[in-house]
Protein backbone atom coordinates (compact mmCIF):
# COMPACT_ATOMS: atom_id res chain seq x y z
CA UNK A 1 0.00 0.00 0.00
CA UNK A 2 0.98 3.56 -0.50
CA UNK A 3 -0.76 5.46 1.42
CA UNK A 4 1.51 5.05 4.15
CA UNK A 5 4.10 7.32 2.46
CA UNK A 6 2.09 9.36 0.56
CA UNK A 7 -0.06 12.34 1.39
CA UNK A 8 -2.88 12.70 -1.77
CA UNK A 9 -3.87 16.90 -1.45
CA UNK A 10 -7.33 17.96 -0.48
CA UNK A 11 -8.50 18.71 -4.08
CA UNK A 12 -6.80 15.55 -5.46
CA UNK A 13 -9.86 13.56 -6.03
CA UNK A 14 -11.21 16.69 -8.16
CA UNK A 15 -8.02 16.11 -10.50
CA UNK A 16 -8.04 12.71 -10.31
CA UNK A 17 -11.91 13.13 -11.70
CA UNK A 18 -11.33 15.29 -14.17
CA UNK A 19 -8.39 13.37 -15.92
CA UNK A 20 -10.65 10.28 -16.03
CA UNK A 21 -13.16 12.65 -17.60
CA UNK A 22 -10.64 13.46 -20.04
CA UNK A 23 -9.57 10.12 -20.54
CA UNK A 24 -12.43 8.82 -21.44
CA UNK A 25 -13.27 11.62 -23.83
CA UNK A 26 -10.66 11.90 -25.52
CA UNK A 27 -10.04 9.62 -28.52
CA UNK A 28 -5.86 10.42 -28.66
CA UNK A 29 -6.22 8.88 -24.56
CA UNK A 30 -7.73 5.48 -25.72
CA UNK A 31 -4.33 4.54 -26.61
CA UNK A 32 -2.94 4.70 -23.55
CA UNK A 33 -6.07 2.92 -21.80
CA UNK A 34 -3.64 0.39 -20.08
CA UNK A 35 -1.79 3.17 -17.99
CA UNK A 36 -3.00 3.83 -14.57
CA UNK A 37 -4.49 7.58 -14.28
CA UNK A 38 -2.68 8.69 -11.17
CA UNK A 39 0.78 8.37 -10.47
CA UNK A 40 3.52 9.31 -7.69
CA UNK A 41 5.38 12.69 -7.95
CA UNK A 42 7.26 15.06 -6.13
CA UNK A 43 6.63 18.87 -5.49
CA UNK A 44 7.55 21.20 -2.87
CA UNK A 45 6.01 23.17 -0.25
CA UNK A 46 7.36 25.17 2.71
CA UNK A 47 10.74 24.33 1.69
CA UNK A 48 10.49 20.22 1.74
CA UNK A 49 9.77 17.97 -0.71
CA UNK A 50 5.96 16.34 -1.14
CA UNK A 51 5.60 13.01 -2.24
CA UNK A 52 1.71 12.63 -3.44
CA UNK A 53 -0.14 11.17 -6.06
CA UNK A 54 -0.56 13.27 -8.55
CA UNK A 55 -2.89 12.48 -12.54
CA UNK A 56 -1.23 11.23 -15.14
CA UNK A 57 0.36 13.47 -17.91
CA UNK A 58 -1.81 12.94 -21.00
CA UNK A 59 0.28 13.22 -24.23
CA UNK A 60 -0.29 15.81 -26.52
CA UNK A 61 0.13 16.28 -30.44
CA UNK A 62 3.74 15.29 -31.17
CA UNK A 63 4.52 13.64 -27.24
CA UNK A 64 5.23 10.43 -26.01
CA UNK A 65 4.35 9.32 -22.87
CA UNK A 66 7.42 8.21 -20.63
CA UNK A 67 7.82 5.56 -17.84
CA UNK A 68 10.65 7.18 -15.62
CA UNK A 69 13.19 4.60 -14.19
CA UNK A 70 15.28 7.41 -12.55
CA UNK A 71 15.94 11.19 -12.56
CA UNK A 72 18.79 13.24 -10.81
CA UNK A 73 19.34 16.49 -8.73
CA UNK A 74 20.29 19.85 -9.81
CA UNK A 75 20.89 22.58 -8.10
CA UNK A 76 17.85 24.57 -9.82
CA UNK A 77 15.60 21.90 -8.13
CA UNK A 78 16.54 22.97 -4.52
CA UNK A 79 16.52 26.39 -5.44
CA UNK A 80 12.79 25.98 -6.34
CA UNK A 81 12.11 23.99 -3.39
CA UNK A 82 13.40 26.96 -1.48
CA UNK A 83 10.90 28.83 -3.55
CA UNK A 84 13.83 30.81 -5.50
CA UNK A 85 13.58 29.54 -8.44
CA UNK A 86 9.68 29.20 -9.92
CA UNK A 87 8.93 26.61 -13.39
CA UNK A 88 9.02 28.43 -16.29
CA UNK A 89 5.03 29.86 -17.77
CA UNK A 90 3.20 26.69 -18.70
CA UNK A 91 5.45 24.28 -16.64
CA UNK A 92 4.69 21.39 -14.14
CA UNK A 93 5.48 21.75 -10.54
CA UNK A 94 6.57 18.64 -10.20
CA UNK A 95 10.79 18.78 -9.77
CA UNK A 96 12.92 17.25 -12.12
CA UNK A 97 15.14 18.50 -15.19
CA UNK A 98 16.21 15.28 -16.78
CA UNK A 99 14.80 11.58 -16.89
CA UNK A 100 15.69 8.21 -18.16
CA UNK A 101 13.11 5.61 -18.73
CA UNK A 102 11.16 3.91 -21.41
CA UNK A 103 9.00 4.92 -23.80
CA UNK A 104 5.64 3.37 -22.32
CA UNK A 105 4.28 0.01 -24.10
CA UNK A 106 7.41 -0.53 -25.62
CA UNK A 107 10.64 -1.26 -24.81
CA UNK A 108 12.89 1.46 -26.00
CA UNK A 109 15.67 3.25 -23.54
CA UNK A 110 15.20 7.19 -23.40
CA UNK A 111 16.71 10.26 -21.68
CA UNK A 112 15.64 13.94 -22.07
CA UNK A 113 16.03 16.99 -20.70
CA UNK A 114 12.79 18.75 -19.03
CA UNK A 115 11.42 22.20 -18.16
CA UNK A 116 9.98 20.03 -15.07
CA UNK A 117 8.59 16.43 -14.23
CA UNK A 118 11.39 14.44 -13.71
CA UNK A 119 10.34 13.21 -10.21
CA UNK A 120 7.78 11.44 -11.16
CA UNK A 121 6.93 8.03 -12.47
CA UNK A 122 5.53 9.33 -15.71
CA UNK A 123 5.84 12.36 -17.93
CA UNK A 124 4.80 13.58 -21.29
CA UNK A 125 7.29 15.17 -23.85
CA UNK A 126 8.25 15.79 -27.25
CA UNK A 127 9.43 12.96 -29.44
CA UNK A 128 12.21 15.39 -30.84
CA UNK A 129 14.10 15.65 -27.22
CA UNK A 130 14.29 12.30 -26.95
CA UNK A 131 17.73 10.47 -27.28
CA UNK A 132 18.26 6.89 -27.01
CA UNK A 133 20.12 5.81 -23.70
CA UNK A 134 23.94 3.81 -25.52
CA UNK A 135 23.89 0.22 -24.57
CA UNK A 136 26.72 0.85 -22.49
CA UNK A 137 24.90 2.62 -20.12
CA UNK A 138 22.01 1.75 -17.43
CA UNK A 139 19.28 3.50 -16.82
CA UNK A 140 19.99 4.51 -13.58
CA UNK A 141 23.40 6.43 -14.76
CA UNK A 142 21.06 7.88 -17.73
CA UNK A 143 19.36 10.04 -15.40
CA UNK A 144 22.91 11.78 -15.09
CA UNK A 145 23.15 12.65 -18.54
CA UNK A 146 20.67 14.80 -20.14
CA UNK A 147 21.17 18.30 -18.16
CA UNK A 148 24.89 18.41 -17.25
CA UNK A 149 26.35 16.78 -20.25
CA UNK A 150 23.65 19.00 -22.71
CA UNK A 151 24.17 22.32 -20.66
CA UNK A 152 28.15 21.38 -20.90
CA UNK A 153 27.93 21.18 -24.65
CA UNK A 154 25.47 24.17 -24.78
CA UNK A 155 28.41 26.22 -22.86
CA UNK A 156 31.21 25.99 -24.08
CA UNK A 157 29.93 25.81 -28.12
CA UNK A 158 26.57 27.40 -28.67
CA UNK A 159 27.28 30.35 -25.95
CA UNK A 160 30.91 30.05 -25.30
CA UNK A 161 31.95 29.62 -29.32
CA UNK A 162 34.88 27.59 -27.81
CA UNK A 163 37.23 25.64 -30.47
CA UNK A 164 40.59 23.35 -30.30
CA UNK A 165 43.36 25.13 -28.78
CA UNK A 166 41.43 27.65 -26.51
CA UNK A 167 42.16 27.10 -22.81
CA UNK A 168 39.03 27.03 -20.67
CA UNK A 169 37.94 27.69 -17.47
CA UNK A 170 35.89 25.26 -15.22
CA UNK A 171 34.63 26.54 -12.12
CA UNK A 172 33.20 23.49 -9.65
CA UNK A 173 34.81 21.20 -11.58
CA UNK A 174 34.01 18.17 -9.64
CA UNK A 175 30.07 18.96 -10.64
CA UNK A 176 27.66 17.08 -12.71
CA UNK A 177 28.29 20.63 -15.22
CA UNK A 178 32.20 20.13 -14.73
CA UNK A 179 32.87 16.68 -14.81
CA UNK A 180 30.41 16.77 -18.30
CA UNK A 181 32.29 20.08 -19.97
CA UNK A 182 35.40 18.36 -18.64
CA UNK A 183 35.10 15.50 -21.08
CA UNK A 184 33.86 17.24 -23.49
CA UNK A 185 36.42 19.99 -23.65
CA UNK A 186 38.90 17.31 -23.48
CA UNK A 187 38.32 15.21 -26.65
CA UNK A 188 37.58 18.34 -28.65
CA UNK A 189 41.55 19.52 -28.05
CA UNK A 190 40.37 22.68 -25.45
CA UNK A 191 43.48 23.06 -22.45
CA UNK A 192 41.32 22.26 -19.51
CA UNK A 193 41.70 23.90 -15.98
CA UNK A 194 39.33 23.98 -13.23
CA UNK A 195 38.47 25.16 -9.51
CA UNK A 196 37.09 22.66 -6.67
CA UNK A 197 38.01 21.83 -3.36
CA UNK A 198 41.62 20.53 -1.99
CA UNK A 199 39.78 16.83 -1.73
CA UNK A 200 38.69 16.23 -5.50
CA UNK A 201 41.84 18.51 -7.26
CA UNK A 202 42.97 14.42 -7.88
CA UNK A 203 39.84 13.40 -9.72
CA UNK A 204 39.47 16.17 -11.99
CA UNK A 205 43.31 15.54 -13.37
CA UNK A 206 41.86 12.00 -13.57
CA UNK A 207 39.14 12.81 -15.51
CA UNK A 208 41.49 15.31 -17.94
CA UNK A 209 42.42 18.41 -16.55
CA UNK A 210 46.01 20.05 -17.04
CA UNK A 211 45.21 21.16 -13.09
CA UNK A 212 42.96 22.18 -10.68
CA UNK A 213 42.91 24.67 -8.02
CA UNK A 214 41.78 24.44 -4.47
CA UNK A 215 39.19 27.88 -4.78
CA UNK A 216 39.80 28.17 -0.42
CA UNK A 217 43.13 28.24 -0.82
CA UNK A 218 45.29 31.47 0.62
CA UNK A 219 45.49 34.07 -2.35
CA UNK A 220 42.57 31.92 -4.36
CA UNK A 221 43.09 30.06 -7.31
CA UNK A 222 43.88 32.99 -9.66
CA UNK A 223 47.73 33.76 -9.01
CA UNK A 224 48.48 29.52 -9.63
CA UNK A 225 46.63 29.37 -12.62
CA UNK A 226 47.95 32.35 -14.32
CA UNK A 227 50.86 30.52 -13.42
CA UNK A 228 50.19 27.72 -14.66
CA UNK A 229 49.00 29.67 -18.28
CA UNK A 230 52.36 31.98 -18.82
CA UNK A 231 50.55 34.78 -17.22
CA UNK A 232 48.15 34.74 -20.04
CA UNK A 233 44.92 33.48 -18.43
CA UNK A 234 42.30 31.63 -20.18
CA UNK A 235 39.98 31.92 -23.85
CA UNK A 236 37.13 30.90 -21.99
CA UNK A 237 35.35 30.24 -18.49
CA UNK A 238 32.24 28.56 -17.66
CA UNK A 239 31.08 29.48 -14.15
CA UNK A 240 28.39 29.02 -11.86
CA UNK A 241 29.30 30.36 -9.04
CA UNK A 242 29.16 34.18 -9.79
CA UNK A 243 30.02 36.63 -7.29
CA UNK A 244 32.37 34.78 -4.95
CA UNK A 245 35.09 34.25 -7.68
CA UNK A 246 34.23 37.13 -10.02
CA UNK A 247 37.30 39.27 -8.94
CA UNK A 248 39.51 36.66 -9.69
CA UNK A 249 38.14 35.45 -12.91
CA UNK A 250 38.53 38.61 -14.19
CA UNK A 251 42.46 38.47 -13.64
CA UNK A 252 42.88 35.36 -15.10
CA UNK A 253 40.46 35.89 -18.20
CA UNK A 254 42.75 36.03 -21.56
CA UNK A 255 42.36 39.32 -24.06
CA UNK A 256 39.36 38.60 -25.99
CA UNK A 257 38.25 36.10 -23.82
CA UNK A 258 34.65 35.42 -22.89
CA UNK A 259 33.62 34.31 -19.52
CA UNK A 260 29.97 32.45 -19.62
CA UNK A 261 28.06 33.06 -16.71
CA UNK A 262 24.91 30.13 -15.84
CA UNK A 263 24.55 30.24 -11.77
CA UNK A 264 24.99 32.28 -8.95
CA UNK A 265 25.88 29.73 -6.18
CA UNK A 266 28.16 31.81 -4.68
CA UNK A 267 25.95 35.17 -4.71
CA UNK A 268 24.94 38.20 -7.17
CA UNK A 269 26.57 41.07 -5.96
CA UNK A 270 29.66 42.39 -6.02
CA UNK A 271 32.25 44.35 -3.68
CA UNK A 272 31.48 48.01 -3.84
CA UNK A 273 34.56 49.33 -5.09
CA UNK A 274 34.82 46.77 -7.60
CA UNK A 275 37.10 47.40 -10.73
CA UNK A 276 35.45 44.08 -12.55
CA UNK A 277 33.90 46.15 -15.41
CA UNK A 278 36.78 48.37 -16.42
CA UNK A 279 38.93 45.23 -16.04
CA UNK A 280 36.53 43.45 -18.51
CA UNK A 281 36.31 46.43 -21.21
CA UNK A 282 40.74 46.67 -21.25
CA UNK A 283 40.23 43.13 -21.82
CA UNK A 284 37.91 43.36 -24.53
CA UNK A 285 36.41 40.40 -23.13
CA UNK A 286 32.26 39.40 -23.38
CA UNK A 287 30.48 38.43 -20.72
CA UNK A 288 27.90 36.02 -21.48
CA UNK A 289 24.87 34.38 -19.82
CA UNK A 290 22.46 31.77 -20.64
CA UNK A 291 20.08 29.35 -18.82
CA UNK A 292 18.97 25.91 -20.14
CA UNK A 293 15.30 25.65 -18.71
CA UNK A 294 13.27 28.47 -19.87
CA UNK A 295 14.78 27.88 -23.65
CA UNK A 296 11.71 27.04 -26.17
CA UNK A 297 10.96 23.69 -27.60
CA UNK A 298 12.76 24.74 -31.13
CA UNK A 299 15.87 25.59 -29.49
CA UNK A 300 15.99 22.41 -27.15
CA UNK A 301 15.27 19.92 -29.95
CA UNK A 302 18.43 20.90 -31.85
CA UNK A 303 20.88 21.33 -28.77
CA UNK A 304 19.49 17.40 -28.06
CA UNK A 305 20.18 16.47 -32.32
CA UNK A 306 23.32 18.33 -32.21
CA UNK A 307 24.36 16.15 -28.86
CA UNK A 308 23.40 12.94 -29.96
CA UNK A 309 24.90 13.03 -33.38
CA UNK A 310 28.43 14.62 -31.74
CA UNK A 311 28.57 13.55 -28.60
CA UNK A 312 26.52 10.64 -27.52
CA UNK A 313 28.68 7.77 -29.84
CA UNK A 314 31.36 8.69 -27.33
CA UNK A 315 29.87 7.04 -24.57
CA UNK A 316 29.29 3.49 -26.67
CA UNK A 317 32.93 3.36 -27.25
CA UNK A 318 33.59 4.67 -23.39
CA UNK A 319 34.99 7.79 -24.03
CA UNK A 320 32.85 9.43 -22.33
CA UNK A 321 31.95 8.05 -18.52
CA UNK A 322 28.94 8.80 -16.47
CA UNK A 323 30.10 9.68 -12.95
CA UNK A 324 27.65 9.88 -10.31
CA UNK A 325 27.95 10.20 -6.99
CA UNK A 326 25.06 8.44 -4.84
CA UNK A 327 21.52 6.91 -5.26
CA UNK A 328 18.35 7.55 -3.75
CA UNK A 329 14.83 6.24 -3.85
CA UNK A 330 12.47 8.33 -4.76
CA UNK A 331 10.76 8.25 -1.30
CA UNK A 332 14.52 9.77 0.12
CA UNK A 333 14.74 12.60 -2.55
CA UNK A 334 14.76 14.92 0.79
CA UNK A 335 17.71 13.17 1.69
CA UNK A 336 19.33 13.48 -1.50
CA UNK A 337 18.85 17.19 -1.92
CA UNK A 338 20.43 17.19 1.04
CA UNK A 339 23.43 15.41 -0.16
CA UNK A 340 23.70 17.59 -2.96
CA UNK A 341 23.57 20.37 -0.12
CA UNK A 342 26.54 18.94 1.86
CA UNK A 343 29.16 20.19 -1.42
CA UNK A 344 30.56 16.42 -0.40
CA UNK A 345 29.24 15.79 -3.70
CA UNK A 346 31.60 14.49 -7.20
CA UNK A 347 29.18 13.39 -9.98
CA UNK A 348 25.31 13.72 -9.82
CA UNK A 349 23.21 12.31 -7.11
CA UNK A 350 20.54 10.04 -8.52
CA UNK A 351 16.92 9.29 -7.81
CA UNK A 352 15.43 6.04 -8.39
CA UNK A 353 11.72 6.27 -9.32
CA UNK A 354 11.49 2.71 -10.05
CA UNK A 355 13.19 -0.64 -8.57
Amino acid sequence: SRSHRVAVCTDGHHMLRAARAAHVASPRTRRFASRSLSMRAITAAEQKLVLAEHPTPVPGEGQLLVDIHATAVNRADILQRCGHYPPPKGATDILGLEMAGVVHGTDRRVMAILSGGGYAEQVALEEELLMDIPSSVTTTQAAAVPETWLTAYQLLFLVGKATAGDSVLIHAGASGVGIAATQIAVRHGLRVFGTCSENKIKGCRGRGMLDAFDYRAEGGFAPSLLSATGGRGVDVILDCVGAAHAEQSGKVLAQDGRWVLYGLMGGAKLPAGSTLLASLLSKRASLLTSTLRSRDVAYKAELTRQFAQNELPHFASGEYKVVTDSTFPLEQAQEAHERVESNLTEGKVVIRVRS
